[in-house]
């Protein structure tokens, strides 16, 4: 067996003859499972073997060069602000964090948006109280940062982790204030040059999941266009989602991107255009095509809800929600180029 590797029953049940309403083979239920086999955990990468990277403080930011790659840390606002592989740039506005998500129609029916507002600008306007690099080993250079969020004495602390081998650990641990609102959304987002339009993943698909509307996903291996992978509401809002990710993969024509790799499963979403540009659009011909692509990498966005669309039942039910209290998850970026191998096998590679 395949060190780290899942394997999947899926069972079928199609029609036999033709009908007056389908045609033979036409698939009437499915199910998939999960088939519990005893497989061997993939060999950690030791950090020996890596080639070792170099870190430079300047007044402004952090900027961390290795073989093949160069990244940059922001002093005043936490983030990874630049990443550059092989002379080629992997991003194009920094990877922030984001609480926000835009409004559903069940949001705005049941005003939950105005009783979260205050997770709007928790990124944007967050306070960074802490920053600091190490140099663990000639390999691995770790920056933590604390940081202040305007919402009920919350706080956040994030924690980058770069290895010799382009690998970067990205851990965020947020803590709610106890009379903090609950959460729209606990994840980060960042925008890449709009040549990166092409999206595979390893999770629900191929259309979009919710937290409480993802049963209808398959778990499986997919790719495609991501102008393909939007969802046009007649009123724009959240769309595209997926669930239960263990991997994603933004590249170009040439298969040159970036992987995120769950440590532990994973949401995101991609859209040709930003978050502004969707929460402000109110009809789908004012959404613009731009020249970037977003990319949300989520821990959970709440459930859709919908029970009705007008009083509290719209709201998602409790255990799809995200109430105030404290929250820890990590996903890894590893810059991608055809000749480091498939991706499955490098979303699979463990460290020590």
């Amino acid at each position: 067996m395949t060190r780290g590797a899942e394997y999947w029953l899926k069972l079928k049940f199609a029609l036999s003859d033709n009908t007056l309403w389908a045609d033979a083979g036409h698939v009437v239920a499915w199910d998939q499972f999960k088939v519990p086999f005893d497989v061997p955990k993939p060999e950690a990468l030791a950090p020996e073997n890596m080639h070792p990277i170099d870190i430079t403080e300047k007044p402004d930011k952090y900027i961390v060069k290795g073989r093949d790659f160069v990244l940059s840390i922001c002093k005043q606002t936490g983030a990874i602000d630049a990443m550059n592989y092989k002379g080629k740039d992997l991003i194009s506005s920094p990877l922030v964090p984001n609480f926000w998500r835009v409004p559903l129609d069940n949001d705005l029916g049941e005003k939950f948006s105005e009783k979260a507002k205050l997770w709007k600008i928790a990124g944007p306007d967050q306070q960074i109280t802490k920053i600091k690099a190490h140099q663990i080993k000639p390999q691995i250079v770790r920056i933590n940062i604390a940081s202040r969020l305007p919402v009920s004495n919350s706080f956040c602390e994030y924690t980058y982790t770069i290895f010799g081998s382009g690998d970067v650990i990205v851990q965020t641990i947020l803590n709610i204030g106890e009379k903090g609102p609950e959460l729209p959304r606990l994840g980060m987002t960042m925008q890449m040059p709009g040549c990166f339009d092409t999206v595979t993943w390893y999770g629900r698909g191929p259309h979009e999941t919710y937290w409480d509307r993802k049963t209808s996903g398959e778990v499986g291996l997919y790719s495609a266009a991501i102008k393909d992978q939007i969802h046009h509401y007649v009123r724009p809002q959240e769309n595209g989602n997926k669930t239960d990710v263990r991997w994603v993969a933004l590249t170009n024509r040439e298969g040159f991107g970036f992987l995120a790799v769950g440590m532990g499963l994973l949401n995101f979403s991609a859209w040709p255009y930003t978050m502004e540009d969707l929460e402000k659009a109110k009809h789908i011909n004012e959404l613009p095509q731009r020249n970037t692509i977003t990319v949300n990498l989520d821990y959970k966005q709440m459930g859709v809800g919908g029970d009705d669309g007008w009083t509290a039942k719209a709201r998602p039910h409790p255990q799809y929600r995200l109430p105030a209290k404290t929250y820890s998850y990590s996903f890894r970026l590893r810059p991608y180029s055809k000749n480091l191998g498939g991706m499955p096998d490098i979303a699979r590679q463990d460290f020590q």
